[in-house]
């Protein structure tokens, strides 16, 4: 977590509509189913099965009326609106606060909105890179660059940390009480590839110092903030996780902060509802399916079955594609009480030398 303060506390634009019947500026400081067919009578396993059809789409959120509140929606569109006009003002005026912005809706969950400014601010600060070098020697900032760039597919040399590092390689002592630098330094080292022994060891060293400060420091908020670091990552973490640890963290000064804030609060109430839109359709497939009758001592959880794909698509706008890859994963966890429970022996090798058989025609 490389918060920018220097530190940050902390593209989509369309969604789709499920069908009724289917499926100051500165710098901061540390201290937030039309799927469901009833019955197979021609014993096809894809009507079995069932395919949802694809979901309508709408702009969103200003053309999405699904919701019981429309005030929201237009509310929604204009503080995204203004929010892009900020985030293309701070990429042009200040490179740094250009990331931490970055960095900010990122963690919020919200960056789907904003891939276009992201691309065009990191494109810059790449072509600026690779023509001069990085020369600062903010570690804070150094890394935050770095992770963010690789993160959108940038090649950067780890050489970029060699200014804090000494003559026999290691990361060097004057760094040590640098926290805010040390988390994105711990962060940036999650990003290594095979070989990059500079990362490992930058990685190496954050870690053991953080943790050090995780245990020792006076202050709760910050010792908690890097505990949960270590603990999570943000290569190793989900958006809806992180949205809301950051979402309840307060004590920045950026003047944006606010705005974010304000729409990453917005748009969970309009994405949570449209994921409870979908667990109703996911629900009502399987209960048309019939499984959970049929097969008493299978698990009866869509709920939980739903909670992968919510996890795997999280941008609002791949609604169809949660429902669909709900359906295969139930049929897995089906699978496995199967044979866990039910089957003996003779049948289940039956059943699988069934399955292995079986081609899939499109």
């Amino acid at each position: 977590m490389a918060f920018p303060s220097k530190i940050i506390s902390s593209a989509s634009s369309h969604v789709q509509v499920i069908p009724e019947q289917t499926s100051k500026v500165g710098k901061q400081n540390l201290s937030d189913i039309n799927s469901l067919l009833p019955n197979n009578k021609n014993g096809n396993i894809n009507d079995s099965i069932g395919v949802s059809a694809p979901l309508k789409h709408v702009t969103y959120p200003c053309e999405h009326r699904s919701f019981n509140n429309d005030d929201i929606h237009i509310d929604h569109a204009k503080k995204l609106d203004a929010v892009k006009h900020i985030l293309i003002r701070v990429g042009d005026d200040d490179p740094f606060e250009g990331l931490a912005m970055i960095d900010t809706v990122q963690r919020l969950g919200i960056d789907y909105y904003f891939q276009d400014e992201i691309e065009q601010i990191l494109q810059r600060q790449s072509i600026v890179f690779s023509n001069h070098g990085d020369r600062h020697n903010d570690l804070q900032e150094v890394a935050l660059r770095f992770r963010l760039l690789r993160q959108q597919g940038y090649y950067v040399s780890p050489d970029v940390f060699n200014n804090f590092r000494n003559k026999e390689g290691k990361s060097k002592q004057n760094i040590s009480g640098d926290i805010n630098g040390l988390m994105s330094l711990y962060e940036a080292s999650q990003l290594s590839i095979v070989g990059e022994d500079v990362l490992d060891e930058a990685g190496d060293f954050s870690v053991n110092l953080l943790s050090e400060y995780a245990t020792h420091l006076a202050d709760y908020d910050l010792a908690g903030l890097v505990k949960h670091l270590l603990l999570h990552p943000y290569r190793k973490s989900l958006s809806s996780a992180r949205n809301f640890f950051h979402g309840n963290f307060q004590g920045n000064e950026y003047v944006w902060i606010l705005d974010l804030k304000e729409l990453a609060n917005m748009d969970f109430k309009l994405v949570q509802s449209l994921h409870q839109k979908e667990i109703v359709q996911i629900s009502k497939w399987w209960k048309e399916l019939g499984l959970a009758k049929k097969l008493e001592f299978a698990r009866d959880q869509p709920l939980k079955w739903y909670m992968w794909s919510m996890a795997c698509f999280t941008d609002p706008s791949l609604s169809w594609q949660r429902i669909e890859l709900t359906k295969p994963i139930s049929f897995i966890y089906i699978i496995d009480d199967i044979f866990d429970i039910y089957g003996a022996l003779d049948v289940l090798t039956l059943f699988t030398e069934a399955i292995n058989r079986y081609h899939i025609s499109f």
